[in-house]
């Protein structure tokens, strides 16, 4: 199989990286002020979007290679729910321990952590009714995304099914699904999205500028209407609507200029995140980023401003740091962590972070 990797998804997916941790960096009590809630939720319309699209790209490019499924499974079953398990259990344990804590119990309550028991814990882990490590959702979701695909790989990108799928996207403003599933009717679309894109050859391609455009005010126009009032009845699917097109465009406008980075001076410091994005998501919540965020909040002199720059930089450069120098050259560590062995392979030729395929 070809292992090269394309740079420009690299850059791609090290932009993502960047507004996922500046996104879990606007803790509540950040983002009570108008502007950053704004930023907020002008983020989260469309960067796990873009990833689950990069993912879809990547599965339809190797698709012919996947010939036994059941390897495949296993192989995702490792490199996604093992870390994912291994992430969720010691986050249940360690809140568990400090909500005994007084000093620490009093910023965990602030940010909406409480004691679980270990019954309603498991259901919650196996559900994704996770309330504690809560970014991991991702990984869950993307699982199911891909043994879904894997499964019945013509049928999800059929034009029949995208339109099911944009109706389940859409039906999201009335019905608020199950644990996980209210994650993955969402991240399907945008992933078959991908494939069908891949399998045309971006032939219907739009102008970058326009594209751009039209993003930036759709994506406007809804986060407005989340942070003031949401409104009810068909206007409210309209806006779904709309919010389909800002990630749609939002990601087409990421692509486009990740395409225009490559050979760039930012591109060097863009791959690198992007090729340990998949380390960078699992290691920088809930504690590196959210809880330093609630700890500096409650007991910092310095200024919200200050706290966040700072937090949003630790939470970018120490989970590389960690995985290059420790996880990575530790074969054991690699594998219960990152769900895949590392030892013997360079980040590059390693192809596996966040969106790339195993």
């Amino acid at each position: 199989m070809n292992t090269k990797r394309l740079d420009w998804i690299d850059i791609a997916k090290g932009i993502g990286i960047i507004l996922v941790v500046l996104g879990h960096t606007l803790v509540p009590q950040v983002r009570e002020t108008g502007f950053a809630g704004f930023l907020w939720i002008f983020i989260y319309n469309f960067h796990m979007p873009l990833f689950f699209f990069l993912s879809g790209y990547l599965f339809e490019k190797g698709l012919f290679h996947y010939t036994n499924k059941g390897k495949f499974i296993l192989g995702k079953l490792q490199y996604l729910m093992l870390p994912y398990l291994i992430f969720s259990t010691f986050a249940y344990l360690f809140i568990g321990f400090s909500l005994k804590i007084p000093l620490l119990a009093k910023v965990l309550e602030s940010g909406g952590y409480t004691a679980v028991d270990l019954k309603d814990a498991i259901l919650q882990i196996v559900t994704y009714n996770n309330h504690i490590d809560k970014h991991l959702w991702f990984v869950f979701s993307l699982f199911i995304v891909f043994l879904v695909n894997i499964l019945i790989p013509k049928i999800m990108k059929s034009k029949p099914m995208l339109i099911v799928l944009l109706g389940l996207y859409i039906s999201k403003a009335y019905v608020h699904y199950y644990g996980i599933l209210d994650y993955v009717t969402s991240d399907l679309l945008f992933f078959s999205l991908a494939r069908i894109a891949f399998s045309t050859g971006n032939k219907k391609s739009i102008n970058t500028i326009v594209t751009a455009v039209i993003f930036v005010v759709t994506n406007c126009l809804y986060s407005y209407f989340y942070v003031t009032q949401m409104p009810s009845g068909v206007l409210k699917s309209i806006l779904y609507l709309i919010r389909s097109i800002s990630s749609v465009t939002g990601i087409m406008t990421v692509c486009n200029i990740s395409k225009h980075l490559q050979n760039k001076a930012p591109q060097r410091l863009l791959k690198t995140l992007g090729m340990y994005s998949y380390d960078i998501y699992l290691m920088h919540a809930p504690f590196l980023v959210s809880g330093l965020m609630g700890i500096l909040l409650a007991y910092s002199p310095f200024p919200t401003v200050i706290c966040c720059v700072s937090v949003f930089v630790l939470g970018l450069f120490i989970p590389i740091v960690v995985s290059k120098f420790i996880i990575r050259k530790i074969p054991f560590l690699s594998v219960l962590i990152l769900g895949k062995n590392y030892k013997n392979s360079t980040p590059i030729n390693a192809s596996n972070n966040l969106s790339h395929n195993s």
